[in-house]
């Protein structure tokens, strides 16, 4: 899709010059963003992810690969209702680095003056700072609030969206549909998860002097399976059967095809350009273990002082899966107790159960240039680090330290 909508754009820039001379169009600009971070921990036993589409983890040694990227973007207007729009991002991200980099690619077409059409690579709609999760720039963290954003791990989504805007007074109300194909792809224990599912939602954002409230349902129906065929093989093998008592019937626990994922959200952010809030809740439901009943949240409160911002975060995140029970071998082999704790690390533990409260600050040392530093302290559940990676075996921390800081630029 997206090779067809970068060939339409081309063929457009070719002929608009002639269609629209009179107007001088095309009218197309350049500009970028990026972000250069150090962070750190204080424990070696969990590695700090950013999101779960991050190949590279950070524990006390530190490093620059979480928060680091760079961006460019290409605006081009053919004529009033005409426009196209590539992104490209160079940061860690699993899979191709080329493909799962390019943010956006779509057309826009703006008929009338409250109604736009938008066919390609579009930002996956269903939060806040969708448009501008990627440019640190936009918002006064390190990074929006892990609780949260850690498990959004979809960035981008390949369809169309459609929407109308309806003023009320002074304000305004925006109602969107959107649907199309979705790609994710990001490391798990089993190897590179890659995710494809068909998805579709609608949004209803209303914008209120300093207000802007946003409410979100998205469906997904996943195609693909985890890569856990081997897995599933041995649970369905009447060998292992006759040893573990009844495993076959955790094959539904571990897989993901054909299943269906809701997810619901609700966010309001103010800005009287000297108070900032944000807030969001979600909740997700899904027909399979690997990914959770879960509700998370959080709220960031803000207080610029002229080129300096400080403010706070609390966030938490909380999952209802119900333990299942793996039968227990019948002879205490090491292979079977081994598959024993393997399943039931690969059934159980992905329930996320996190609290965190962090504390920060923005210095803005140039119009395009702000500097970032951030303390967050994690709280973890039973098995609650759902979103950091396990490196080191033994017991777990229950809490841990993470600082950060960082630049952020636009250009």
């Amino acid at each position: 899709m997206i090779n067809r909508i970068l060939l339409t754009l081309f063929i457009n820039f070719l002929i608009s010059p002639f269609v629209n001379a009179t107007e001088q169009y095309p009218d197309w600009s350049i500009k970028g963003f990026g972000s250069f971070g150090y962070i750190t921990t204080d424990t070696n036993s969990l590695g700090f992810v950013r999101n779960r589409t991050q190949t590279q983890s950070i524990t006390k040694s530190g490093g620059i690969t979480t928060d680091s990227r760079l961006g460019v973007q290409l605006d081009v207007d053919f004529n009033q209702s005409l426009h196209a729009t590539v992104q490209w991002i160079a940061r860690d991200h699993g899979g191709d680095f080329l493909e799962q980099n390019l943010e956006w690619a779509f057309l826009r077409w703006h008929p009338f003056h409250d109604i736009d059409l938008r066919v390609g690579r579009l930002a996956m709609d269903t939060f806040l700072v969708s448009d501008y999760r990627n440019v640190g720039f936009a918002y006064p963290w390190m990074r929006p609030s892990h609780d949260f954003y850690a498990n959004l791990s979809t960035y981008h989504v390949d369809g169309l969206d459609i929407s109308k805007r309806f003023s009320i007074d002074s304000d305004y109300l925006t109602l969107k549909f959107f649907a199309g194909y979705g790609m994710n792809h990001f490391p798990t224990a089993l190897g590179l998860f890659e995710m494809d599912m068909p998805m579709s939602g609608i949004s209803l954002s209303y914008e209120s002097n300093n207000w802007l409230t946003r409410a979100v349902y998205n469906f997904q129906r996943f195609v693909t399976e985890v890569p856990n065929e081997e897995l599933t093989s041995v649970l369905n093998n009447p060998n292992f059967n006759n040893f573990l008592p009844n495993i076959s019937s955790l094959t539904p626990h571990v897989s993901l095809k054909d299943t269906n994922l809701h997810y619901v959200s609700l966010g309001t952010r103010y800005d009287d350009a000297t108070w900032l809030i944000h807030a969001e809740a979600s909740y997700l439901n899904s027909q399979t273990s690997l990914i959770g009943e879960t509700v998370s949240g959080y709220l960031s409160i803000g207080r610029r002082f002229s080129n300096l911002t400080l403010y706070s975060v609390y966030g938490i995140a909380h999952g209802f899966h119900s333990n299942v029970d793996i039968p227990d071998p019948v002879v205490a082999d090491p292979a079977l107790l081994n598959l024993q704790a393997s399943l039931d690390v690969a059934i159980n533990n992905n329930s996320p159960k996190q609290q965190s409260f962090s504390l920060g600050a923005r210095w803005d040392v140039h119009p395009k240039i702000a500097l970032k530093t951030q303390w967050s302290h994690y709280w973890f559940g039973n098995n609650g680090a759902v979103y950091w990676r396990h490196l080191e075996d033994g017991n777990k921390p229950d809490q841990v330290n993470v600082w950060s800081v960082g630049v952020d630029f636009i250009f």
